[in-house]
């Protein structure tokens, strides 16, 4: 049984672990080094903040993945703009966890007086950007060939979800 919850600071290596397994085999993540254990806990302490939340997804009581809220933009007129993350442990991917996880942090920005919600999601990730359509987000606008991962060009599709 799935379970979501804040995430906690006991489960950074566990998050850290999801995270690093999709910068070394994915191009979901445009980092090409794993994320250290310090700037994994500048990560986490960012999301402490009631405004930029950190979920955790279980399944049975294992850490199944992740999602958060973060800013947009430093910018101050950027207040109102999020963008989504979302990372599962390769086990339980396609079970219908990444839905669960996305409509979460939907709700909760909607609840906390987002103005919209985006996301950045490789153009080869069909899957994620099937997702993101899935809960109502839109393209809105591409990045063509800003990544280069795995020895390829990568575009970006920048996606986006309106509140209100």
């Amino acid at each position: 049984m799935e379970y979501i919850r804040r995430a906690q600071e006991e489960d950074l290596l566990q998050l850290n672990s999801i995270y690093n397994w999709a910068v070394e085999h994915t191009v979901a993540t445009f980092d090409l080094e794993p994320r250290s254990l310090d700037l994994a806990q500048a990560w986490y302490e960012l999301h402490q903040d009631p405004y930029y939340p950190l979920y955790v997804i279980t399944v049975d009581e294992e850490t199944a993945g992740w999602g958060s809220l973060s800013p947009f933009h430093p910018r101050a007129a950027y207040r109102g703009s999020g963008e989504f993350s979302l990372y599962l442990d390769p086990r339980y991917q396609y079970r219908g966890l990444g839905s669960i996880l996305l409509a979460t942090l939907c709700q909760e920005a909607e609840k906390l007086g987002y103005h919209t919600l985006l996301g950045l999601i490789t153009g080869s990730n069909t899957a994620s950007l099937k997702l993101a359509a899935k809960h109502g987000f839109k393209e809105a606008g591409r990045y063509r060939e800003v990544g280069w991962k795995f020895e390829r060009w990568l575009d970006v599709v920048v996606v986006q979800r309106l509140f209100g």
